[in-house]
């Protein structure tokens, strides 16, 4: 089985990792995204439904599985402040999957704030593709 993760940022954001950049959509066993967060806010911008809505289309392939969300910040503010937005963010997504067919209870959501950046919130532009969700279920081999 493969892992389908979509990631949900401010900005188009190519992936580091041990394999080299990766760019949005179906690398490997992986599937990366990008949906857009303001800053302090927690509303999907309306262009990024069509990554969420490219997500559920793999997960009805097999809805049995369980989906993950995860929800982070930059490192602006205090730590308890991007917990709760963090979470509220990974809340967000995962009501927009829920409406668009994910049953609500294979999903989970949890906030961790601004633990695990993917690049260093230094610059503005770096801070803006911390902010983001990161979905994540087995990719369907259907």
């Amino acid at each position: 089985m493969k892992k389908l993760i979509l990631c949900c940022t401010g900005t188009l954001l190519l992936f580091a990792c041990a394999t080299g950049p990766k760019q949005p959509g179906r690398v490997g066993q992986m599937y990366f995204t990008t949906i857009a967060f303001d800053v302090n806010g927690d509303e999907i911008a309306t262009a990024s439904y069509k990554q969420i809505d490219e997500a559920v289309k793999v997960y009805l392939k097999d809805p049995s599985v369980k989906v993950e969300v995860r929800g982070y910040t930059d490192s602006s503010g205090n730590a308890q402040s991007n917990l709760r937005l963090s979470q509220k963010r990974a809340d967000r997504v995962a009501k927009a999957l829920q409406i668009r067919g994910v049953d609500k209870n294979n999903i989970t959501a949890k906030g961790y704030g601004a633990e695990k950046p993917i690049v260093s919130n230094n610059t503005p532009e770096g801070r803006q593709q911390n902010r983001r969700v990161e979905i994540e279920f087995p990719y369907p081999d259907k």
